[in-house]
């Protein structure tokens, strides 16, 4: 994809006519923070990387305001293969050349980047997928370079400081910009990419136990014998759902029957008794005791008493 610049007289005009029946320009790049691929091609116009290419990070950084195209690249420092060499940079004195006006770029050999590098180089010490720290290099170019950079017709020049330690000319070819923090190509409306990390949680559903408990509304033990004792057996009904827990039914061990200022003694065997499950129609029983000596021993006449039963809920 091409990079739009402005064109002059008799040019612009041919290709708008072409416009109408093909392809439109790209649009212009909008403000902003890019990367691109960038090579370091031979100074004889073949389209060759140089024999230095390999040396380079092949990503760089360009930031784009509405006059200029900062452009920052990374080069091997200290080179693998000659560690002792170019202690003071891998390249110095790097100069580009726009339209007849020459641009230096400043250098820093003090952050040293870590970098990875894509293409091997023998000579350097360079194996692809190494990652290595860098000599940063900046330079402020005008905004119009940009299809310039993309023809790899922008001439350069630096000084490399390892091994053939001599100037070296090259054109720079700088593609496929791609907006910083995401995957927009340049032109129309800048985004980018990020990504947003979402937590949520799933209670869990607990249902409200639901139970029922019968206790029977009364119970007679008819005419007391004197005899043997006497002993009425009753039933308490339990329905659950839901328990999730324990359900507990208790009653008194003892109690007493009155008829005016008499009283007569009697036991309930029912005790403590638990549910831990959901029921339908669980029968849990228990007996009424009256001994026969209470009994021949009590006046005459009619008795009543009462018990209470106690009903718990204890949740897992």
């Amino acid at each position: 994809m091409g990079f739009r610049k402005i064109l002059s007289g008799a040019v612009a005009t041919a290709m708008i006519s072409t416009m109408l029946c093909g392809t439109a320009f790209a649009a212009e790049p909008a403000d902003g923070s890019y990367t691109g691929e960038i090579h370091f091609l031979n100074a004889n116009g073949t389209g060759s990387n140089s024999m230095c290419d390999p040396i380079f990070v092949h990503e760089a950084d360009v930031e784009l305001t509405a006059d200029s195209a900062e452009l920052t690249f990374y080069v091997a420092y200290p080179i693998p293969a000659f560690p002792d060499q170019g202690t003071d940079g891998t390249v110095k004195d790097v100069k580009f050349t726009v339209d007849g006006t020459e641009y230096t770029a400043e250098s820093d050999i003090t952050t040293k980047p870590e970098k990875e590098f894509d293409t091997a180089a023998a000579l350097f010490g360079v194996n692809a997928g190494d990652v290595l720290p860098t000599q940063v290099l900046t330079v402020e170019l005008p905004r119009d370079v940009l299809d310039d950079l993309e023809a790899g017709t922008v001439a350069a020049s630096a000084y490399v400081n390892v091994v053939m330690n001599s100037t070296q000319n090259f054109f720079v070819k700088v593609t496929d910009l791609q907006a910083a923090g995401g995957s927009q190509e340049p032109g129309g409306d800048t985004q980018n990419q990020q990504n947003m990390q979402i937590t949520a949680d799933v209670q869990e559903v607990v249902s409200e136990p639901e139970y029922t408990v019968t206790v029977p509304e009364s119970a007679s033990m008819g005419t007391l014998s004197t005899e043997k004792d006497n002993v009425t057996v009753y039933s308490v009904e339990v329905d659950a759902a839901n328990l999730n827990g324990e359900l507990t039914i208790s009653a008194p061990a003892a109690g007493s029957l009155t008829n005016g200022d008499n009283t007569l003694a009697f036991a309930n065997s029912f005790g403590s008794q638990s549910v831990t499950e959901d029921v339908a129609d669980k029968t849990l029983s228990g007996k009424l005791t009256v001994s026969g000596a209470d009994v021949a021993k009590a006046a005459a006449g009619n008795y009543t008493g009462t018990t209470t039963f106690m009903i718990s809920y204890a949740a897992n």
